[in-house]
């Protein structure tokens, strides 16, 4: 089959310092075939992976264990070709030849070793891998490492040896010669050495207990600054809480300051805001007396149509409607009924227009009626006036009397358009007084007022707002 590098491992006695590498021997080449007594089998080195044939020549009644207490003779670790048919496990009985068909011929065909030799070879493997830190089987290139690893270890164990025993050699040398004296001042020194250690020794104790106790006391003070962190965390959150509840509360303040300051602008500005003279904005426009931009009356050169003045007495008998439901004033039994251009006042049960129109005998019945309107109106205005002249600084610029106001009388029919037109123009500057008085009441009444201010308002809006007469 080819040839093979044979390595055989031999275990003999030596010196107790050495004899492991002398026991590693290469025995050459092993030329396979025909091979005297004994099994082969099939297994892989352990240091490099190789397949490899064992070969057991040992014969069956040696005791590898007393073997390798002495030498084991032959034991073959055989490195196979790459041939494949190498690796079938063959058996020769003694006196075979190859190819004979005799019973103790040459069995070519695969072979089941018995357990007892498969128990010997793993015995001799396992002993084998005592002798060395090397695992076996192994092939002979990895086995020739070994053995350069072996001999270096103990070539470094010999020298090691040596510089033992002449450190030996030296001390001894030193001890011979000591005198006596020498001996003795050694062994003072010693004793002296041995009491300083003690002392040293004691004082390193009581270190040690002072390093415990420090120890001791750097823990708790690590637990108390741990506390203490923990607390400086929680009043630093506490005092963050505080400060976003501080600056909450101060923009609610804020918010809150801003929304008074707004209301108080607000309720000043209403308060000093006149609705009725907003609503119902009374003035003269050369001799006629206008109310929401309406003339009332009628002049020779200047004729005023029928619709303004009737949307005129509109304005004013709502305005005085307003009036009177504002002050809850009692004007029984006048009744106004404010409809535009339309409006009525209701005197008992009659119900009288409070509007006019051009036209025939129908337009003098109405005017008749209209007149009556007016004169009723004048009444109404009159009871306001009495009841808001329980306050003793309400006056009025001009009287109302019966049908007159200032000594002109409001009727249409029979007088002269000149004093028609002055009467209804007084009556709207006495409207327009009403109307700054409940005014400046309100106001006053809307805030503390002193002893006289009530009148002093009521002057100051009476002569801000008067209406000059001709």
């Amino acid at each position: 089959g080819g040839s093979r590098a044979a390595t055989r491992m031999a275990s003999g006695a030596g010196s107790p310092g050495g004899g492991t590498g002398e026991r590693l021997q290469t025995l050459g080449s092993f030329v396979g075939g025909a091979v005297s007594g004994g099994g082969c089998w099939s297994d892989r080195c352990q240091r490099c992976g190789v397949q490899l044939h064992i070969v057991d020549e040992l014969p069956p009644a040696t005791d590898v264990t007393q073997s390798f207490r002495g030498a084991i003779n032959e034991s073959f670790v055989v490195v196979p070709s790459s041939d494949p048919d190498e690796f079938v496990v063959g058996r020769r009985e003694a006196g075979a030849t190859p190819g004979s068909g005799s019973p103790g011929s040459w069995d070519s065909g695969p072979q089941c070793p018995s357990f007892d030799e498969v128990a010997r070879v793993e015995k001799i493997m396992a002993l084998a891998s005592g002798q060395t830190d090397q695992d076996h089987p192994v092939c002979g290139e990895c086995l020739k490492a070994v053995v350069l690893e072996v001999q270096r270890q103990v070539d470094e164990a010999q020298e090691e040896h040596r510089r033992y025993q002449e450190a030996q050699q030296r001390l001894g040398e030193q001890l011979h010669a000591f005198s006596p004296e020498d001996a003795e001042q050694v062994e003072a020194d010693i004793a002296a050495m041995e009491a300083e250690e003690r002392q040293l020794l004691e004082q390193l104790r009581g270190f040690d207990r002072e390093e415990d106790e420090i120890q001791e006391e750097l823990e708790r003070c690590r637990r108390q600054e741990e506390a203490l962190r923990r607390e400086e965390d929680e009043l630093w959150l506490a005092l963050s809480e505080q400060q976003l509840a501080v600056v909450e509360a101060e923009e609610e303040h804020a918010t809150t300051a801003s929304a008074i300051r707004y209301a108080t602008a607000e309720l000043n500005r209403l308060q000093k805001t006149n609705v009725l003279n907003d609503m119902f904005h009374i003035t003269h426009q050369g001799q006629f007396g206008t109310i929401s931009r309406f003339r009332m009356g009628k002049l020779p050169d200047q004729s005023v149509p029928w619709e303004e003045i009737n949307a005129a007495w509109g304005q004013a008998c709502l305005l005085l409607d307003a009036l009177t439901k504002k002050c809850r004033v009692p004007i029984d039994p006048y009744r106004l009924v404010p409809r535009g251009s339309f409006s009525a006042i209701q005197v008992g049960g009659e119900t009288l227009q409070l509007h006019c129109n051009d036209g025939g005998l129908k337009s003098f019945f109405n005017n008749r009626h209209f007149d009556l309107a007016m004169t009723a109106f004048l009444g109404c205005l009159k009871e306001v006036v009495k009841f808001l002249q329980r306050d003793p600084t309400m006056r009025l610029p001009f009287k109302i009397e019966n049908d007159k106001v200032g000594g002109f009388s409001v009727h249409h029919l029979f007088n002269p358009p000149e004093r028609w037109t002055k009467a209804l123009k007084f009556m709207l500057t006495d409207l327009k007084w009403m109307v700054a008085f409940v005014e400046s009441r309100d106001r006053c009444d809307a805030r503390p007022a002193s002893p006289g201010t009530l009148s002093s308002a009521a002057g100051a809006a009476s002569s801000s707002q008067r209406i000059s007469v001709r």
